[in-house]
């Protein structure tokens, strides 16, 4: 089973570029991974199992990674929650063109005792507390186009709710787990991650809850070909088994 080392970072460039200071030199042997908070247990033990070499391993928003890269700071392989960043990425020749190896779905995050929310609508109520992602991150991004979506009388009432914006997934989920606030707009997978603290309420399927997740090799890193073997692993059965087991829905039929 191949080496790995992990860094586990929630905080943006600033944290990005001092990890890059200390990860070591990257080799045929060896893949530096910058992936979205949302996919850090999945990715964890995808790298676990991974085979061909030693994945090093950090984590931040999309939106920060993305950042990060545009201003020189290389990593091996981006790994993001949304299609758009590596696709804005690769339109500007940064990263190769993204493959998209896994699919999320957005949900209704309450606390797993709370009967009173039972659909998205009810977050227009008064007095409901909700935590979305900011609007730079793909799980904000997401939140804001659903709530559009909804009628326009809800849509004002869920967007005077929202009690803070948050800089990723992570953050979102720790304020409903707190109890900082009664619900959030959130990936499935991390309210499965609260192993029953949180429980998920479904949004229609008209509102386009459901998401992809794309890899990216990174241009200019003297690394291309150990990060696109590392990306190709994601379509393996065995890390489509990961993923799915995480709580994420696999990657759609090419």
């Amino acid at each position: 089973m191949a080496k790995s080392r992990y860094w586990f970072r929630l905080t943006p460039l600033a944290a990005l570029a001092s990890v890059a200071a200390c990860s070591g030199t990257s080799g045929q042997d060896s893949v530096k991974v910058s992936s979205a908070t949302s996919l850090k247990a999945a990715v964890t033990s995808i790298a676990r199992s991974y085979g061909d070499g030693t994945t090093q391993l950090e984590f931040a928003g999309s939106d920060a990674i993305a950042t990060a890269i545009r201003s020189g700071r290389k990593p091996d392989a981006f790994l993001a929650a949304s299609l758009k960043a590596p696709e804005d990425l690769a339109a500007d020749g940064l990263v190769d063109q993204p493959l998209v190896f896994a699919r999320n779905r957005i949900v209704v995050a309450v606390a797993a005792t709370n009967s009173s929310i039972r659909s998205i609508s009810n977050l227009g109520r008064p007095g409901v507390t909700i935590a979305i992602g900011s609007p730079s991150v793909p799980i904000g991004s997401y939140a804001d186009k659903i709530i559009e979506a909804l009628p326009p009388a809800t849509a004002a009432q869920v967007r005077a709710n929202v009690k803070t914006r948050e800089p990723d997934a992570a953050s979102v989920s720790a304020k409903v787990t707190s109890g900082s606030v009664d619900a959030a707009v959130l990936y499935a997978t991390d309210v499965k991650a609260t192993n029953g603290a949180l429980k998920a309420i479904a949004i229609p399927l008209a509102l386009g809850p459901v998401t992809k997740c794309a890899a990216a090799v990174v241009k200019g890193t003297g690394n291309e070909a150990a990060a696109a073997k590392f990306i190709q692993n994601l379509l393996t059965t065995e890390s489509q088994r990961i993923l799915v087991a995480k709580g994420f829905l696999p990657a759609p039929k090419r």
